[in-house]
């Protein structure tokens, strides 16, 4: 049997181009060569029907810019019964009948719509809004809008806000506060909600009510205080940095849920730090700090009897296509060994680290508060770092963690994101 041998030939790069970097590179021309066992040689040219394709001029109200589109891209998402199944929103069609030649015969416009009659005899509508914002252009613009409605904050505008608590009965009696508590999450990074009976059952209840529970290692609606169950500095009274959790699950929980249903001592202030606000002051101050912090990778670690957590990834983490941040990664206690990096960097390393880590530090940025029995607090952990003073007596953390999808499902479902 002959044994397939891909060998992949690029362009010359420049020295460490494809070194940690997490932004696009530029497209260049690929050619692969398959190799036989036999010794004959193949070679596949680059395709120029997709580099160079006639695209279909579709035109916009308001704008002399006409939206242009790809024949296969358009054959591909059609939306007939044929092509798409309206109870499960998933495709019917093969890819590989897909053809690379597939034309288009006919097509209009009329009422906000676009019809298209193919080479084939096939018949596809669409609606012209759905395309604009499905296409990588109208994609963009949608996450780059989601973005600029973030509201970053530090320690004294975060009071400027005139963010009122909402109340227990308040949500768990009207569904429209759903919505409300997904948009202060996403602008802000957390809210709160008073007037919660401070009992297990009233507390799960209200998480319940806004989100799936998530479980973990740490189980699914945990408890601190009580006992050491996990071998974690979060279980004991010492004072806690401020840091994100789960740096060392492959994906980090979403959110967290907080609420303090007994304390009985003295110390335990809270407080919150905007990650996305520190970000933008390294950024400014050590551009290359930023760049490095976003581009190397760290590995984090958890280890407890019978468990071994691990995962690897940058500090500041960028969405692939708006390239805008999108996850803080900070916890300085769960950092594995220095492995990811040659001896000969280790100064510039820890001279970066250090610098993010004296702005994470700084009080002019740390959102300070109590949890107090009967205050359930939300927080967002792939943006605000949380961390509290040491404490003496006794305190029962109750919460839980929602996971990212789950929370970002949620929030889509209200319109909040796209």
């Amino acid at each position: 049997m002959s044994i397939l041998k891909f060998k992949t030939i690029l362009p010359k790069l420049p020295s460490g181009f494809l070194k940690n970097t997490l932004l696009p590179t530029k497209r260049v021309p690929l050619k692969i060569l398959c190799k036989y066992s036999s010794g004959s040689n193949l070679q596949i040219q680059e395709n120029e029907h997709y580099d160079r394709p006639k695209l279909l001029n579709v035109h916009l109200p308001n704008t002399s810019e006409p939206l242009k589109l790809h024949p296969i891209w358009l054959r591909d998402h059609c939306r007939c019964p044929e092509c798409y199944n309206d109870v499960t929103c998933q495709r019917n069609n093969d890819i590989l009948k897909l053809s690379d030649q597939i034309a288009i015969s006919t097509y209009s416009q009329s009422d906000g719509l676009l019809h298209i009659c193919w080479s084939d005899g096939h018949k596809s509508s669409y609606s012209i809004p759905w395309l604009v914002s499905n296409t990588y252009d109208g994609k963009y613009k949608a996450l780059q809008e989601e973005t600029d409605r973030l509201t970053t904050w530090d320690g004294t505008t975060v009071n400027l806000l005139g963010l009122e608590p909402i109340s227990h009965q308040r949500l768990m009696s009207d569904d429209k506060i759903l919505r409300e508590i997904y948009r202060r999450v996403f602008q802000y990074g957390f809210v709160k909600i008073e007037q919660v009976p401070p009992t297990k059952l009233d507390t799960s209840a209200v998480i319940e009510r806004i989100c799936r529970m998530s479980h973990t290692v740490f189980g699914k609606f945990w408890e601190t205080g009580t006992n050491f169950d996990h071998k974690d500095t979060g279980y004991l009274n010492g004072y806690l940095e401020a840091h994100t959790d789960n740096t060392y699950f492959t994906e980090a929980q979403g959110l967290l849920v907080f609420h303090c249903t007994h304390f009985n001592g003295t110390g335990c202030e809270s407080f919150l730090v905007d990650g996305f606000h520190v970000a933008k002051q390294l950024k400014q101050l050590d551009p290359s700090a930023y760049d490095y912090l976003s581009n190397v990778n760290m590995e984090s670690e958890y280890i407890e009897p019978g468990e071994h957590f691990s995962s690897w990834g940058p500090i500041f983490r960028h969405h692939p296509v708006s390239h805008k941040l999108e996850q803080i990664r900070f916890n300085m206690l769960d950092r594995s060994p220095l492995s990811s990096i040659p001896q000969e960097e280790v100064g510039t390393h820890y001279r970066y680290l250090k610098t993010m880590a004296t702005l994470v530090k700084k009080k002019e940025n740390e959102y300070r508060f109590r949890l107090s029995p009967g205050t359930v607090m939300i927080i967002d952990n792939w943006r605000l770092l949380h961390g509290r003073e040491s404490y003496q007596g006794e305190r029962v953390l109750r919460g839980c963690y929602y996971s990212r999808s789950d929370f970002m499902s949620k929030a889509r479902h209200y319109g909040i994101i796209s």
